[in-house]
């Protein structure tokens, strides 16, 4: 940036095996030496490289850590930081004991060389010898999800989801020079925090900026200072106010938190929504809300991206169904093993969730099982069809928005979460087939509504064309219908094409779950 004209230089690192990925870039304190995360094997093994002195010509490379998961690398574990005063000394992230913890690496150095003054060494710079401690910094059944050095270089703030809501809810912590943890101060039961930055400026009491919502309530930008030795600094300070007063004045259907157990001794966390004067002696019906992506958690005490579809879930509540909401297997915020129970089957282990929370319902909060509807987008359109498909006794009316029909169409579109979670279609075919609603389309006895926008470049429309030419074929017209949108993407844009999708999902709902 000086205006120079600087040479590149490549950095050879050894040869990754199978398709690989970077997953971050990060300088050192000394800002010569580079800490790379590699994800190679397919997406099972993780690599961790030191890089000292990059580009020069005592480059030395250190391999700080090596991890290999049978499924697949998770996401959080790509977490990890420099210490901002020691160039020796990083934090990472990984779930080698089940949950994502933060683990501390320190690289053993070479005693100085000893090099005269005038040859223009540095005599205090020996490089290292190649070993690296590496010592755990969290522990327990909960999660890291983001995690970042204080400036002094001593102590780490990170965002975990434990605490008295526990999984619903997140904390910030701080972690001492003598390893104590401190958790910050909170705004009431602590809701959801998200998006969390840092002012590193300010050595004595840095400033953390977050967002923070509620279930009810959507996000507002909060400030918190940590000084843990000035009194009364760590308050958090609310910067933004951004919730209308009419908004807040509304009065909800109040979403209580269960959970459900599971066909293999687990337990489900789930949301339900009930009506008005609920009584568990009488008849209801229930829609099942499915959220997307797969690795995502819903049931949580905070706003998220599903806000239309809470609200939507407001509205069937009022109306007099009861909605539930699971983080089904293959979820975000339990630990490496539910996050992994999908692999080589999508509609395996998740489906039975499902399957097992409608029973629980009709069990427990009064479920007519002939008034089972089920909608849901993305990954729940997907879940939506496996379910109308492969239990129509259990699904009386499934409506998909955005579906994955097919996975190999998915793995042309997306191919890195879908190798994750399948493989490869030429190497596993059979785990695509079993994994795809198109697979048993036959199996429709029950109402369906496709919905699709043309324009969508995540999951492609091709994904209901061909499920659609495959019902026609089979003869299921009467059993189906579907709406497409022209000129919408995955995520709708104008106000009228979410309008006119709910109203849809509504009156399909009305006109075979009543």
């Amino acid at each position: 940036t000086d205006g120079s004209r600087d040479n590149p230089f490549e950095i050879k690192l050894p040869k990754s095996e199978g398709n690989s990925y970077f997953r971050g870039l990060k300088w050192a304190a000394d800002n010569r030496s580079l800490i790379i995360d590699r994800n190679d094997k397919d997406t099972k093994r993780r690599q961790l490289f030191y890089i000292h002195n990059a580009g020069g010509k005592d480059e030395q490379q250190i391999l700080v850590i090596e991890e290999t998961d049978d499924k697949w690398q998770a996401s959080l574990s790509a977490i990890f930081e420099p210490n901002p005063k020691d160039p020796a000394q990083l934090l990472f992230c990984s779930e080698k004991d089940g949950y994502n913890h933060i683990y501390l690496a320190t690289l053993e150095k070479n005693a100085p060389a000893n090099i005269p003054p005038t040859s223009g060494g540095n005599p205090t710079d020996a490089g290292y010898s190649g070993k690296v401690d590496i010592k755990p910094t969290t522990r327990g059944r909960w999660q890291v999800e983001w995690a970042k050095w204080l400036p002094g270089g001593d102590q780490i703030v990170y965002l975990v989801n434990r605490g008295p809501g526990n999984t619903s809810e997140r904390r910030f912590v701080v972690i001492t020079s003598n390893g104590t943890e401190v958790e910050l101060p909170s705004v009431g039961r602590g809701g959801m925090l998200v998006s969390p930055q840092m002012d590193e400026t300010q050595q004595i009491a840095p400033v953390l900026i977050y967002s923070r919502s509620q279930w009810n309530a959507p996000d507002d930008v909060y400030s918190q200072k940590i000084c843990l030795i000035c009194e009364g600094a760590n308050q958090p300070r609310q910067l933004s106010a951004t919730v209308p007063e009419s908004f807040k004045a509304l009065v909800p259907t109040i979403p209580q938190f269960v959970d459900i157990p599971s066909r293999d001794n687990k337990q489900i966390k789930a949301k339900v929504y009930l009506p008005a004067g609920h009584d568990r002696k009488k008849k209801y019906p229930m829609v099942i809300f499915v959220h997307g992506a797969g690795y995502l958690q819903n049931t949580i005490n905070g706003w998220n991206n599903y806000y239309r579809e809470f609200m939507f879930n407001e509205l069937l509540a009022q109306k007099g169904y009861v909605v539930l909401d699971i983080d089904y297997r293959g979820s975000a915020g339990y630990g490496r093993e539910w996050r992994t129970d999908v692999y080589d089957f999508l509609g395996g282990k998740d489906y039975d969730d499902h399957i097992d929370a409608i029973d629980f319902m009709i069990k427990n909060y009064g479920i007519d099982a002939a008034k089972v509807g089920v909608y849901g987008g993305s990954y729940g359109g997907f879940m939506a069809e496996m379910l109308a498909f492969r239990n129509p006794e259990k699904v009386a009316a499934a409506a998909a928005l955005r579906p994955v029909a097919d996975w190999k169409n998915y793995y042309a579109s997306s191919p890195v979460y879908t190798a994750q979670r399948l493989g490869y279609p030429d190497k596993n075919p059979e785990a695509y087939k079993r994994s795809s609603p198109i697979s048993y389309a036959d199996g429709l006895k029950t109402h369906l509504l496709i919905l699709h926008g043309i324009v969508d470049d995540n999951v492609h429309v091709e994904d209901s064309m061909q499920l659609t030419e495959k019902l026609i074929r089979l003869g299921k017209t009467q059993y189906f219908e579907e709406q497409f949108y022209p000129a919408e993407n995955h995520g709708f844009v104008r106000p009228e094409s979410w309008t006119d999708e709910y109203e849809r999902i509504l009156t399909f709902f009305e006109r075979y779950l009543r």
